[in-house]
């Protein structure tokens, strides 16, 4: 690990909230113990961005063991400054790496870590190593740790999604979690059904009429039906909950 690297990362976000301590962020974390900064995106961007040199030009081992140390200290920026590392790392990664991955979400403490973790190191993986990324993915959505479970469907979205090149296995992980309690579990779901649609329309549309049939969590289905409008968008909405005797075997 190259200590001063971390060191001087976590005291230039120090010296940007004003020598304010973390505290508990609940505008938009609400629910989970999210100590943050407070720090606007745009700043915090300008600060880490200035490191990218010094992280580049360390060797592999030295950033995964720098990202971790910041994830480890379970703030808000730190955090996602460690996601960042792992970013601009993610053409060096293999599935070699996949169990420190799988490690780094112990040390989750809100859905933007998920997000920003996702989009820009699993999606890079998925599209190089499909094979045992999928498989990842399954181990996550089975996972006591929600932050997995969020992670196991949240790959899935945006130009991934919209791909339609992994319809079938995203659908099966989100068979896995259509019950899941966790509201934020609910919500990757129906955000990777959302981008999954515009990927493959009449699959995924077809599917989203079945939860609404077997009545799963309402968060989910409109979730995924934002985009669609008229018509359309009415038809989902009309579907009504069936018995469970009805619901397909």
């Amino acid at each position: 690990m190259n200590s001063d690297l971390v060191d001087d990362i976590q005291r230039a976000l120090e010296a940007a909230s004003g020598g304010v301590q973390p505290q508990p962020e609940t505008s938009y974390h609400k629910g989970d113990v999210y100590l943050s900064y407070g720090l606007r995106a745009p700043e915090f961007w300008k600060i880490v961005k200035a490191f990218r040199p010094r992280i580049l030009s360390l060797s592999l081992a030295e950033r995964l063991q720098s990202a971790e140390a910041l994830l480890a200290e379970q703030i808000g920026e730190p955090g996602h400054a460690g996601i960042y590392i792992l970013a601009l790392s993610a053409e060096d990664l293999t599935p070699k790496q996949f169990g420190y991955l799988d490690r780094q979400i112990d040390y989750f403490r809100g859905w933007s870590h998920v997000d920003h973790f996702c989009s820009d190191v699993m999606q890079p993986l998925l599209w190089r190593f499909p094979k045992d990324s999928i498989a990842l993915h399954e181990s996550w959505a089975g996972a006591e740790n929600k932050w997995r479970r969020r992670s196991s469907v949240v790959t899935f979205t945006r130009k991934v999604g919209e791909s339609g090149q992994f319809t079938d296995q995203v659908l099966g992980l989100c068979d896995e979690l259509i019950w899941d309690s966790e509201d934020l579990v609910q919500k990757g779901v129906g955000w990777a059904l959302k981008d999954n649609l515009r990927g493959n329309h009449e699959k995924v549309l077809a599917y989203v009429k079945e939860l609404r049939r077997m009545g799963v969590p309402s968060t989910i289905t409109l979730y995924a039906i934002r985009d669609l409008k008229g018509k359309e968008r009415q038809a989902v909405l009309a579907v009504k909950k069936h018995k469970k005797s009805d619901w397909p075997k």
